[in-house]
């Protein structure tokens, strides 16, 4: 067999073969010299390098030892230090004679030891000489150095034998480590050669035929996806990988005309979804819907149907040839829409052939498609929520069954065509409902400003009587009539009171209620409003007081509409304090607002209740459980005001300790300066003056 003709398994496993030899045989030699090299080595660091050091250690413990002695019998120093030192240096020397390997070093440190208990022995007798007596001490450390220094020179011998041996040891490392390095140059310089030689007739066999595949990748990564590889040449497996890149190219180009149907479809989708939404009439949107899946789907016929009476079709719209077909033209029968609801609850759809359609889709349904021909039909229901509302049927005689991406686009059709339709229904429902409203509301206009005219003439009559029978002019009064006419006069203003409250209302709903707002200064129109609600204060024993500015605080105001605004906070400010209570009344000057707040100490309001007080007719249950009169919409009447002045109304209370009620309107100077940003006007310009504040009749006390 050719060496071309294997099989790149059997190509590379030969090299390997080889490469794998070399190495095991670069690492057998490198091994074997090692071990040679690295055997004397070990011998100094494992043998030679801790006797040495023990031997040191001896020899410095002995040192300690004879001293630590000397010290004791010549100065008197405890013993102790020198009895450690010489257990210390026993137990090195033990462990020099536990190592020992070699005669000649059994014999240095037998000798050593032989010497180490000649000076133990002599050592031991110290406790015998009598220290007094100087010469005989003198003698006996003359023969203790002499003996130390025997066994420092024993040491030393054995110290030398060990140095030279080591010496020896290095340069036997060092010849193994050149005997090594040659022999490991020899044979490297042969697995090069047969490397080589196996690299390069490797590299003949698989790397052309591999150029030739990465060519024919690269070609189709550039984008030419008619590149194939060639189907000869080479091992067998480069063949067969040639052979799988071409089937790969292969489904590469279908996955690619997949793809590119499927973005269409989706472009399909996006722009019926975007058509659809354009308009909130029902018949636009089908038309839209239908119009665009006819002219951009594959298909010969469309039909849009709804539900309508538990059965679905026939069809409300069908696009047939290129275009809409007149309604009534269609042969689609209806048929009932329980397999349909189905289908919808599933998020499914059916498809198949109107000759034959599917097992699962029942007579009724089935007769109606077969009444079409012989033809691939697509059944898609489309609804909002778990309401079906109407489907989606497709059909063409050509291209086949339909596929997976051409049903998903025509269930998500279908499904942005039941949002459309919930909105369009939802839609027009909503304007009927609006329309209704207004015409109620405006009737509702209509009937309060009625009442409230009707209401003041007769008002006006009983007001003209009641004043002439309180003047006696029709005969003098008893007390007990005079106290039934001052029940009329209250009752009557405050049914003139709410007639006023209605009459206001109406007009602000309806847009006459007219503001003519000049440069009006706002501590005077509270000292007015005040001086309007203190006869009700000092009437309800409450206490009424007022801190305003001295200078004036103008603003940009209606004077009529802020005095009823006024008389209204404090006529409420009183009505709800009870006797022996406190109603404060500041104005002041804050961030470029005028800041009016009317604080009390009344019955307050309940926790609960507080966001409902800006509900007209609304009134606190604290205050209906009192029977205290009112009619729930002086609050709402204030509100009004101060929004028609660009002001802000802030209302806290507590119940049981009071209220207090903050209202802030921009000053003049705020308004100029705002209006000159916005006009180019210079900030502080002259303005036209006004008419004259005005006053509001005080009619609102009590209210």
């Amino acid at each position: 067999m050719k060496w071309s003709d294997r099989s790149v398994a059997g190509t590379l496993r030969s090299a390997f073969v080889l490469l794998v030899s070399l190495v095991l045989l670069g690492g057998v030699v490198g091994a074997v010299e090692s071990v040679r090299h690295s055997a004397a080595l070990d011998r100094i660091v494992e043998h030679n390098a801790p006797v040495r050091v023990n031997n040191l250690k001896m020899t410095v413990e002995m040192n300690e030892a004879a001293r630590g002695l000397s010290n004791h019998l010549l100065f008197g120093q405890s013993e102790e230090y020198y009895r450690q030192s010489r257990e210390s240096a026993r137990s090195l020397l033990e462990v020099l004679v536990a190592r020992a390997d070699t005669p000649e070093e059994r014999r240095l440190t037998a000798e050593l030891e032989r010497r180490f208990l000649a000076w133990a022995a002599h050592a031991d007798r110290a406790g015998e000489v009598d220290r007094d007596d100087r010469d005989e001490t003198a003698r006996y450390v003359r023969e203790h150095q002499r003996l130390y220094e025997q066994v420092v020179a024993a040491a030393q011998d054995l110290e030398t034998y060990l140095r030279g041996r080591s010496d020896t040891l290095v340069q036997e490392s060092e010849r193994q480590r050149l005997l090594a390095l040659a022999g490991t140059a020899a044979f490297a310089l042969v697995a090069i050669a047969l490397a080589l030689f196996a690299s390069v007739r490797t590299y003949r066999v698989l790397v052309p035929p591999l150029d030739a595949m990465r060519g024919t990748l690269d070609r189709l990564a550039a984008g030419d996806h008619e590149a194939r590889a060639p189907a000869t040449g080479g091992p067998v497996e480069i063949r067969r990988l040639g052979s799988a890149i071409n089937m790969l190219a292969d489904e590469s180009e279908r996955l690619r005309r997949a793809e590119r149907e499927r973005v269409r479809l989706a472009e399909v989708v996006y722009e019926t979804a975007g058509r659809i939404r354009q308009t909130l009439d029902v018949d636009d949107i089908v038309r839209e819907a239908a119009s665009l899946l006819g002219a951009r789907l594959p298909a010969d016929q469309v039909f849009i149907q709804l539900v309508r009476d538990g059965e679905i079709g026939p069809a409300e719209l069908q696009w047939s040839d290129g275009g809409l077909v007149e309604a009534g033209t269609t042969a689609l029968l209806p048929a009932p829409s329980e397999q349909a609801e189905r289908l919808y609850a599933e998020s499914a759809a059916s498809s198949g052939s109107t000759v034959d359609p599917p097992g699962h889709v029942p007579e009724a349904a089935a007769r109606a498609l077969r009444a079409l021909g012989d033809t691939q039909y697509l059944f898609a229901p489309f609804g909002t929520g778990g309401e079906l509302l109407g489907a989606i049927l497709v059909t063409r005689d050509s291209r086949g069954p339909w596929g997976t991406e051409e049903i998903e686009a025509v269930k998500s059709v279908g499904t942005d065509l039941g949002r459309a339709l919930h909105q369009a229904r939802l839609y027009g429902r909503e304007r009927e409902l609006v329309e209704e409203l207004r015409a109620l509301d405006a009737a509702k206009t209509d009937f309060m400003s009625a009442v409230s005219h009707e209401l003041r003439t007769p008002l006006t009559s009983i007001s003209g009587y009641l004043e002439i029978l309180c003047d006696e002019e029709a005969g003098e009064l008893n007390p007990v009539q005079e106290q039934m006419l001052q029940a009329i006069d209250r009752n009557t203003t405050r049914l003139r009171l709410l007639i006023e409250d209605l009459l206001t209302l109406s007009r602000i709903e309806s847009g006459s209620f007219r503001t003519v707002k000049q440069e009006t200064d706002l501590c005077a129109v509270t000292r007015e409003s005040v001086a309007s609600v203190r006869k009700a204060a000092e009437e309800g024993r409450v206490a009424l007081e007022v801190a305003c500015r001295p200078e004036r605080l103008l603003v940009d105001g209606d004077p009529n509409q802020l005095d009823r605004a006024l008389v209204n906070l404090l006529a409420n400010a009183v009505k709800f304090t009870p006797a022996g209570g406190r109603v404060d009344v500041t104005v002041t000057l804050e961030e470029g607002h005028a800041v009016l707040r009317v604080a009390d100490t009344g019955i307050g309001i309940p926790a609960d209740e507080l966001q409902r007080m800006e509900t007209r007719f609304f009134r606190a249950s604290n205050a209906t459980e009192r029977s205290i009169p009112g009619t729930g919409l002086g609050l709402s009447i204030v509100r009004s005001i101060v929004a028609n002045h660009s002001g802000t109304f802030d209302l806290r209370s507590r119940e049981g300790e009071g209220t207090t009620v903050t209202v802030r309107i921009p000053t003049c100077a705020t308004k100029l300066r705002t209006e000159g940003d916005e006009t180019g006007a210079p900030a502080g310009a002259p303005r036209e003056p006004g008419p004259a504040p005005g006053r509001q009749e005080a009619d609102h006390r009590g209210h």
